[in-house]
C-alpha cells in the first residue's frame, strides 16, 4: 500500500477548501443574483399609454418645449420607462393621433399617488393641454 505523505494531505485539503468556497459563493451569491433577476423580468408593469392629437397651431418652439417637458417626466420617482414619439403606421387608422407618450411603472400606487400628483406632472400638464386637440389615456398592465 502507497504512503501519503504531508504534501498529499496538504493538496487534498486545499482542494476540499475550494470545493465548498465554490459552492458556499454559487449557493449565496449567484443564485439569490439570477433568481432576483428573473423575478424582475417577469413583473408584471403598468403601462400607461397617452395619445395625442395636438392642435394645427402648435408652434415648433411650444412642441420643443412639450417633448423636452415629456422626457423631464423620467424624474418623477416610479416612473420606470418612458417614450414619446411620432406615428409611423402606415395604416392610416390614427384617427388623427399624431404622437403617442408612454410610460412604464411598476405599481398602480406609483401612478396614481406619486406620478399623477407630482409638481413636474402637473407643470406639464399645463403646457401640454393648452396644446392639445384630443387626448386618449390608456392603462393596462403587461
Amino acid at each position: 500500500m502507497p504512503r501519503v505523505g504531508i504534501t498529499d494531505r496538504l493538496s487534498f485539503v486545499i482542494i476540499v477548501i475550494f470545493y465548498l468556497t465554490t459552492l458556499i459563493i454559487g449557493y449565496f451569491f449567484i443564485d439569490g443574483t439570477s433568481s432576483s433577476k428573473e423575478k424582475n423580468n417577469n413583473r408584471k408593469m403598468l403601462v400607461h399609454l397617452v395619445l395625442i392629437q395636438f392642435k394645427d397651431e402648435t408652434t415648433p418652439e411650444d412642441f420643443q418645449k412639450i417633448t423636452d417637458g415629456a422626457y423631464g417626466l423620467q424624474a418623477i420617482p416610479g416612473v420606470e420607462a418612458l417614450n414619446f414619439g411620432e406615428n409611423v403606421s402606415p395604416e392610416g387608422l390614427t384617427q388623427g393621433f399624431t404622437h403617442s407618450l408612454t410610460m412604464k411603472f411598476a405599481s398602480s400606487l406609483d401612478r396614481d399617488s406619486i406620478y399623477l400628483p407630482h409638481p413636474i406632472h402637473q407643470k406639464f400638464v399645463e403646457l401640454f393641454v393648452p396644446n392639445t386637440k384630443s387626448v386618449l389615456v390608456y392603462d393596462y398592465w403587461e
